[in-house]
């Protein structure tokens, strides 16, 4: 067996090595399969059933009381019909305010709630305790360069 099959070799013993041709090189489906990885394991490390981003977005309107609904899409790689849902959820379960923008009817500034900086508090400390798991594994020089690497590759885009 050569390496790039042992690479793809399946612990489950009913799945033959694949052979993955041009895909063996493609950034977009190994970026794909990490962060369905990542996805995977935060929710069993959480053992919170969050949607996509929700993390990330809890994260970003603490840093950034009061901007509004479309900043924060921005600032999350999300689009505003993707973020209203998750916004629902956390109003739903007290995590948010939305207040009206002064100068704009349609816009609303977004603000954690005491209750949502214990949520936010909580699952910090879940993902800090993921991201020494993921310095352990690949170094901490590792896990900049591939942040780097990360960020470089978005401003490609």
């Amino acid at each position: 067996m050569t390496s790039k099959q042992e690479m793809h070799k399946s612990t489950d013993a009913s799945h033959a090595p694949m052979n993955l041709g041009p895909l063996e090189h493609n950034v977009g489906y190994h970026m794909r399969k990490s962060v369905l990885a990542a996805h995977s394991s935060f929710l069993r490390e959480t053992g919170v059933k969050l949607m996509t981003g929700q993390y990330s977005v809890m994260e970003i309107i603490a840093n950034n009381p009061g901007r509004t609904q479309s900043a924060i899409a921005w600032a999350a790689g999300l689009d505003r019909s993707s973020l209203v849902p998750i916004l629902n959820q956390f109003e739903k379960h007290g995590f948010i305010t939305r207040d009206p923008v002064a100068n704009d009817k349609r816009a609303y500034a977004v603000s954690l709630t005491p209750r949502g900086d214990e949520e936010l508090e909580i699952l910090r400390r879940k993902v800090e305790d993921m991201e020494e798991v993921f310095i352990k594994g690949m170094g901490v020089r590792n896990h900049k360069q591939l942040i780097s690497l990360l960020q470089k590759f978005m401003g490609v885009l």
